[in-house]
């Protein structure tokens, strides 16, 4: 039986009294894709925040690696969350140059500068954006601020990655860049992933087990 990285049991969480989010007994299988998809609104964020330990649960518990992460207030402990990294929908990025962007979780965990740039250099480079390394943030297009987020997840070397929506505002080339580096993440260095998105046809092409979430509860 092959090991699992989360375990949703009896999940409940509720917005102004009303049900957004069931799961009554679910598990995630580490060191593989996991794909949720769903309509605009069907709970696929709301899915992965309470994957990351980030919203209250009204009711149940969220294990990870079969131990207790999540249960009750959000937001999950900091020292289990730090196993996470996570690409929103929406990005934030901070107004300084992309490679700052990029560097700046390895600069706050005192990583030497040298390595730090290193990383930071490597990953912009898997991902097509090292020209922009010196572009101040804010001046970048959605889909350039999507890629600098990924990279500024991926330069942790994350045990699980969580992924928002982050293949939307790509063009095809992008996308199929991202998509092969993910699965690479997985075949290479056995990160568990989980992600988001409205697009049907990116489980099938990650050979990736496919959750389908339909207001809220899990369907077909």
């Amino acid at each position: 039986m092959s090991r699992t990285f989360m375990q949703f049991e009896n999940v409940c969480v509720k917005r102004r009294g009303h049900t957004v989010l069931e799961l009554p007994d679910l598990s995630l299988p580490a060191k593989e894709i996991t794909v949720v998809t769903g309509e605009n609104g069907a709970g696929k964020t709301t899915f992965l925040l309470v994957a990351a330990g980030l919203l209250d649960l009204q009711q149940g518990q969220v294990k990870m690696f079969d131990e207790l992460f999540h249960r009750g207030r959000a937001p999950a402990p900091k020292n289990l969350r730090r196993r996470i990294a996570f690409v929103f929908q929406d990005p934030y990025l901070f107004r300084s140059s992309v490679a700052a962007n990029i560097s700046y979780g390895l600069k706050i965990r005192k990583v030497p500068k040298a390595e730090r740039r290193k990383r930071a250099e490597a990953v912009m480079q898997r991902l097509g954006i090292f020209g922009l390394a010196q572009r101040p943030a804010n001046d970048l297009s959605g889909g350039e601020r999507k890629l600098v987020a990924l990279g500024r997840a991926l330069v942790m070397n994350p045990e699980l990655l969580f992924l928002d929506e982050v293949t939307a505002s790509l063009d095809d080339e992008a996308r199929d860049k991202v998509l092969t580096l993910i699965k690479s993440l997985v075949d290479q260095h056995g990160t568990s992933v989980l992600m988001a998105t409205h697009l049907d046809s990116i489980a099938s092409r990650l050979s990736a087990k496919n959750i389908v979430v339909k207001a809220g509860r899990i369907g077909n």
